[in-house]
């Protein structure tokens, strides 16, 4: 029997800020493990690969209650909201920083995770076959409204952005300098496929000589990145996702390698050869494909 399916339901228990940051930090594990009528393989996932509308979603299964179903649901509401806060909590930020780190730092961030994920959305929910209850709940990633970003961003941006590093034309042949600046290029895709890219809300591309090519310290406009992100992550240079990120037009390059920052392992952080940089940078000089986040990491 169908419960409540498929409704866009306001979760109702709070969720305050000594819940996302007090004590231990909550388990990312379900309740109960009743046999659900629906497929369950996971407990929740930060689901980058869909541009603007990537998301983290978690489910929350609750054993049956003797007081009713809905207690169950209730219970089964904040299992889910247990597992969503810990996989928040453990976003990379960028190289070197996780949604926890940025927690304990930033009171502003803490208190707008908090009511984010108050909002969160349930999707999917079911009674389960032993009478427990199971809910499958959402927050966006993107969003200018109530979104992970939307909490993030304006505290990661910088006060004042650095121009973007001119591009040294001894490393281009004529030719290709001149096919360049003909060229009407509508964003730049990285292909980094193979190479153990992470995903993150802040990365950066260097060149092999560790020269900034694309930052966030060099973009002016928070409000865009919070409602797209700095970067769309796709499965291949030719799906809708890199398609619609970079346009029709995009300029193709290969990442040599991937790496983290200073002292970080965390490879979130594209590298490509300094031709290719002087390429992107060249070409955005012309359409602005870098202030517009036109970019895509292939994965």
């Amino acid at each position: 029997m169908k419960i409540f399916s498929n409704k866009k339901i306001i979760a109702a228990v709070a969720i305050s800020g000594a819940l996302i940051f007090g004590g231990e930090m909550p388990c990312a594990t379900a309740v109960g493990t009743g046999g659900v009528n629906v497929k369950v393989n996971i407990e929740g996932s930060i689901n980058w690969n869909k541009g603007a509308d990537s998301d983290i979603t978690a489910v929350g299964i609750s054993r049956p209650d003797p007081r009713g179903l809905a207690m169950a649901r209730e219970a089964a509401i904040m299992a889910a909201q247990r597992n969503l806060i810990g996989i928040v909590q453990g976003m990379q930020i960028n190289s070197t920083t996780t949604m926890r780190d940025l927690i304990i730092t930033d009171d502003n961030v803490n208190r707008r995770i908090s009511g984010t994920l108050r909002g969160a959305q349930i999707i999917e929910e079911d009674m389960t076959a032993d009478g427990g209850y199971y809910v499958k709940m959402r927050v966006p990633i993107y969003g200018v409204g109530e979104s992970i970003a939307a909490a993030v961003v304006p505290s990661i941006m910088p006060n004042t952005p650095q121009p973007f590093n001119t591009p040294n034309l001894n490393n281009l042949k004529p030719s290709i300098i001149q096919d360049v600046q003909n060229a009407e290029y509508s964003g730049v895709i990285v292909d980094a496929s193979g190479l153990g890219l992470a995903e993150t809300f802040s990365p950066v591309i260097y060149d092999i000589n560790g020269r900034a090519v694309y930052g966030i310290e060099n973009l002016p406009n928070d409000a865009l990145i919070t409602n797209i992100g700095m970067v769309s992550y796709s499965n291949s240079v030719n799906d809708e996702i890199a398609m619609n990120r970079a346009g029709n037009s995009p300029l193709i390059v290969k990442a040599v390698s991937v790496r983290g920052g200073n002292n970080s392992v965390n490879k979130v952080n594209a590298v490509i050869s300094a031709e290719d940089a002087d390429k992107i940078l060249l070409a955005n000089e012309k359409t602005h494909m870098l202030e517009n986040c036109a970019v895509v990491f292939v994965r």
